[in-house]
């Protein structure tokens, strides 16, 4: 990815967030206005998040 995304994914409640910090190709700073969440590493662009979800290890599946 080139710039800043228009908008990150809280990985807490899944909100979108449009206001937040982007340095050399990652997250540095955001709050979500919906839960509050402010821990950078509990973000996730729309790529990262669709990968994230590729990924069998985490999905969320009742058992």
């Amino acid at each position: 990815m080139s710039g800043a995304p228009d908008y990150i994914i809280c990985l807490e409640c899944d909100s979108p967030v449009y206001t937040f910090e982007w340095e050399d190709g990652h997250i540095k700073e955001a709050t979500c206005p919906v839960c509050g969440n402010d821990d950078p590493t509990q973000f996730a662009t729309e790529s990262e998040l669709e990968e994230l979800a590729a990924d069998e290890r985490f999905n969320r599946q009742d058992p």
